[in-house]
């Protein structure tokens, strides 16, 4: 089997190709000193004042191919002779399944490379998302952070990883918390607009007065709630005491829909959540107290 073979054997079973590996194998086994990190100076130095040595900086990527999803007014949509309700949200679960599984392994793939360099945690992960025009039904998460090293604590061999800065990630721990893990989601909703909405806005009328379409926030309101389920399922997991530095993203697009001449537009959301599930320590050290916010940077 050549090396492109195994690469592309490793990558399907969501591991990390052999350069990758060298080179991280290649950086534990040098020791201290040099390192890279996405840090700045502000958070390094309050990193390295908790007690943690940076290591690396870690990545993970993933691309990935959306199957075919049935959207309503399509035949077969969920099976045959499936009927559903205006103005109901709808989860379209090939989409939302690839955008989870998309992220998965793209965080498998930055914890697999934090693992490899000795690290306790990953603090602020990125992760970038993107769908493209050119390509219809293609992912990609790309997700960074850097690595770090207790220099006081065994604290275990999986590395948790953190969506919080440097900075965050140092007085979290002075205070006697802990990252318990990146807990993430995605919902993919299909927001079917009723009669009374669609002749809201198709009427002759319509562009005469302000009005909410109330079919399309109740549709945010229940993706919402789907994807925030997921989230806290996964807190919960992990046996965390909450979630911290939750941030919260929404795609959408129209889709047209014909019904016995009739015409409809719908919506479909994509919302996106990510955070921090954190746990309060049993014992901690005291440290110092400070105040971050001055030393608080603009990340790009």
């Amino acid at each position: 089997m050549g090396d492109v073979e195994r690469d592309v054997q490793a990558l399907e079973q969501g591991g990390l190709p052999a350069a990758a590996l060298a080179r991280l194998d290649a950086l534990r086994a040098r020791g201290g000193g040099f390192f890279t990190s996405d840090l700045s100076a502000n958070e390094f130095l309050l990193v390295r004042r908790a007690g943690f040595r940076p290591l690396s900086q870690v990545m993970g990527s993933c691309f990935y191919n959306v199957g075919w999803q049935w959207l309503p007014g399509s035949a077969g949509f969920g099976g045959w002779g499936m009927t559903y309700a205006q103005g109901e949200t709808i989860e379209l679960e090939t989409q939302t399944e690839a955008w989870n599984e998309a992220r998965r392994l793209a965080l498998t793939r930055l914890s697999e490379e934090a693992k490899r360099v000795g690290a306790d945690a990953v603090v602020g992960v990125r992760l970038q998302r993107g769908a493209f025009d050119w390509a219809a039904g293609l992912l990609e998460f790309v997700a960074v952070g850097t690595a770090v090293r207790s220099e006081r604590y065994q604290l275990g061999d999986e590395p948790v990883l953190s969506n919080l800065s440097g900075q965050e990630f140092a007085a979290l721990f002075a205070h006697g918390f802990w990252p318990a893990g990146l807990v993430a989601a995605t919902t993919v909703g299909y927001v079917m607009t009723g009669w009374q909405q669609q002749s809201r806005v198709s009427g002759f009328f319509s562009g005469w007065q302000n009005q909410e379409l109330a079919d399309f926030s109740r549709g945010v309101y229940d993706t919402r709630a789907q994807t925030m389920l997921r989230l806290n399922r996964q807190a919960h997991e992990l046996q965390a005491d909450g979630v911290v530095g939750v941030e919260l993203a929404q795609e959408q697009h129209e889709h047209e829909r014909d019904v016995g001449g009739v015409h409809y537009t719908d919506l479909v959301l994509t919302m996106h959540v990510l955070g921090t599930a954190i746990v309060e320590l049993a014992q901690h050290d005291e440290q110092p107290v400070y105040i971050a916010l001055p030393l608080n940077e603009e990340r790009g």
